[in-house]
């Protein structure tokens, strides 16, 4: 995978763009299966997969899930995994959402930690 330069103020736009809970909630799917959503083909496939079965964003439209899938790519090719994850734990809600969210950043934090889950290394 190909490294992508993601400054301080990128990092806060793709963030935004694919929101806290989508950031914590779907890290680890996507690290698990980068190679899968490098090729659009299965990232599309995957998109409407979201959008079929996540109760959350079945009302959204596809062109903003993929945004959001495309935003979260950003920050693993950015290499900013670990900044984003922190970012989720420091977000301010209470939304059952954020909350799960939350708890799951935790958990992957953990296991990049104990290396259980390694970050891709990125050309």
């Amino acid at each position: 995978m190909n490294y992508l330069h993601l400054s301080d103020d990128e990092l806060i736009e793709n963030f935004k763009s694919a929101s806290p809970w989508f950031v914590g909630l779907y890290m680890e799917t996507f690290l698990n299966n980068l190679s899968f959503l490098s090729n659009r083909q299965s990232k599309n496939e995957f998109t409407y997969d979201i959008h079929r079965y996540d109760p959350i964003l079945i009302d959204e439209s596809i062109l903003d899930i993929y945004n959001r899938v495309e935003s979260l790519l950003k920050i693993i090719k950015g290499n900013r995994v670990l900044d984003a994850l922190k970012m989720v734990l420091e977000y301010d809600t209470d939304t059952i959402y954020d909350i799960y969210a939350r708890e799951e950043a935790i958990y992957l934090l953990s296991l990049i930690k104990n290396g259980n889950i390694i970050l891709p290394e990125l050309n």
